[in-house]
């Protein structure tokens, strides 16, 4: 019996472990292939090659960020492969599935699919979580017995993953479940977690001591909620490579201050990133969608964190209850205060299967029929105000996010500390959304010039900008500052830099840039030489170095 695994992926460097599971408890009789692509891939096109291995049943993998691509997919998987049998599973049909059976597929598989999906192959009776047009299983979700899962194959180091591995994230899970209730949140649906077992998960991390691997992603919706075995885990990963590099979901208020002190003390900074999901900093907003959170504790976390260089990526909701625009800003703000690694603001999504869907009329929470189900208007937030977050959203992407203006923007609010961030991010969001795309580098400095000179002058709004803008631009950009030196100026400087910095003449004058930058709380002189091949190179001069070396 030929079985075709498939799904679409958001991305190449995805990799879809659920197909794997559902791979690596393949039953005998079953000749199974799995076969990823990813949304942007044509749909016909991918049929045509899912037809030619004439599949007698078909297993879609189907999320938030695929479903509406899966539902035209399976009409095409129809039409070429008519008598085909679909069988679908994943978090975005185990909650409302029912308009799925309208598509043509065969059954709904709602929780997991490692043993249920074979039976389903097999056409048994009575399984768990399965529904049909003629069947709907009492069991609302599927779970398996994860001491049953360590006994197959590994799905982390498959034959048919090698030769990609380098080029791939690696998911890793040592844990199902959340402890958590988060009203919003798909995983409080199962809030008993189960551990895999410790000895299981080394196993697991073992091989990369020998393996090509960038990035290992541990799906644990909170990695350290079993303190002591997330520390000693992590004492294991620091024994491999370093330049492998891991990511966890971590509750910070909840880090224990052993494993605080483990990372600040021992680990290497270079091989971790922290995801850190803190949603909103409005107590009663907190408290209302059944989220435990200490806020002080988990901003001292992160700070401690960042400070020792680990990546932080924090995550902020819009449109939870009783957050109004004052509330949100007052959020994003006190988390920009910690200066982030990477500040995420999203628009909140009213999952199916969450307790937010019962809960949203109540709060006047309307949103859009389709995926991703985002929230347009709330009791407490306009359509006006949430456009405004896209806004905040589009600029903390493109300007502090991606690191281009990091160093200005973060520096400006900490010297300005009656200034709004939200403010400024949700006036540059405004006009990047009218810049044409794609951005030119230039557009966006000149653009935050702009933004920023209101509220600490022209002069100011220049040097910041431009020590930034130096930093990230191409050899010989035109310059963004308008005080510029003159010719001779900059031939004096030069000279300098050969005579009395005894540096390489044809380099100096091939690739320095010379202009005002902000440092140490002033306007001075920048001299940026950015060698190819070599790091970038930026030596300050003060206005008192700078007429000296002019007027030698």
């Amino acid at each position: 019996m030929k079985v075709v695994l498939t799904t679409l992926n958001a991305k190449y460097i995805h990799k879809n472990l659920a197909l794997r599971w559902l791979y690596v408890s393949r039953i005998p009789e079953a000749d199974v292939e799995l076969m990823e692509f990813v949304i942007k891939d044509d749909l016909e096109r991918i049929s045509d090659q899912i037809a030619q291995r004439q599949p007698e049943v078909i297993g879609i993998s189907v999320y938030i960020w695929n479903a509406d691509l899966t539902r035209k997919w399976i009409a095409i998987l129809k039409r070429k492969l008519p008598h085909v049998r679909i069988l679908i599973g994943g978090p975005e049909v185990s909650y409302q599935c029912e308009d799925w059976l309208d598509t043509g597929i065969e059954a709904v598989l709602r929780g997991e699919g490692e043993k249920t999906f074979w039976q389903a192959v097999r056409r048994e009776a009575d399984i768990d979580g399965l529904v049909s047009r003629g069947y709907v299983s009492p069991v609302a979700y599927a779970r398996v017995d994860l001491n049953w899962l360590e006994t197959l194959e590994s799905p982390y180091w498959l034959a048919m993953d090698e030769e990609a591995m380098a080029h791939r994230y690696l998911y890793l899970e040592t844990s199902r479940g959340c402890p958590y209730h988060c009203a919003y949140c798909l995983s409080s649906a199962d809030n008993r977690v189960r551990m895999f077992s410790e000895a299981y998960v080394l196993r697991q991390l073992a091989p990369l001591a020998e393996r090509a691997v960038k990035q290992v992603k541990f799906l644990d919706r909170t990695y350290n909620v079993m303190p002591e075995r997330a520390l000693r885990i992590a004492r294991f990963i620091e024994t491999l490579p370093p330049s492998i590099n891991f990511q966890f979901e971590v509750v910070a208020d909840t880090i224990s201050e052993a494993m605080l002190d483990f990372f600040e003390q021992e680990a290497d900074p270079a091989r971790y990133r922290f995801e850190i999901g803190v949603q909103s900093l409005n107590s009663k907003t907190l408290e209302a969608v059944d989220r435990r959170q200490d806020n002080q504790r988990l901003l001292e976390v992160t700070s401690r964190l960042l400070k020792r260089g680990y990546v932080c990526h924090l995550d902020l909701i819009a449109g939870l209850p009783y957050e109004d625009r004052a509330s949100f800003e007052q959020s994003y703000n006190g988390l920009f205060a910690v200066h982030p690694s990477e500040l995420q603001v999203g628009i909140l999504k009213l999952l199916k299967g969450t307790a937010m869907i019962a809960r949203a009329p109540g709060w006047g929470m309307e949103f859009e029929a389709q995926t991703p189900y985002t929230v347009t208007k709330t009791a407490w937030l306009s359509e006006a105000d949430l456009a405004e977050v896209e806004c905040v959203h589009l600029a903390t992407e493109k300007l502090l996010n991606s690191g281009r203006c990091r160093a200005c923007l973060q520096s400006v609010f900490a010297e300005h500390l009656q200034l709004s961030a939200y403010a400024l991010m949700a006036q540059a969001g405004a006009r990047l959304q009218a810049l044409p795309h794609p951005y030119q580098l230039k557009e966006l400095y000149e653009l935050l010039i702009e933004v920023l000179t209101p509220l600490v002058g022209e002069s100011e709004a220049q040097a910041r900008v431009n020590t930034d803008y130096l930093m990230q631009s191409a050899h010989r950009q035109k310059p963004l500052a308008i005080r510029h030196l003159s010719a001779e100026e900059r031939k004096e400087i030069r000279r300098n830099l050969v005579q009395r910095m005894d540096f390489d003449e044809q380099q100096v004058y091939n690739y320095t840039q010379i202009d005002v930058g902000w440092q140490a709380g002033g306007i001075q002189i920048q001299i940026v030489l950015a060698v190819p091949g070599q790091p970038v190179r930026r030596i300050w001069l003060s206005e008192e170095e700078q007429q000296e070396w002019i007027k030698s």
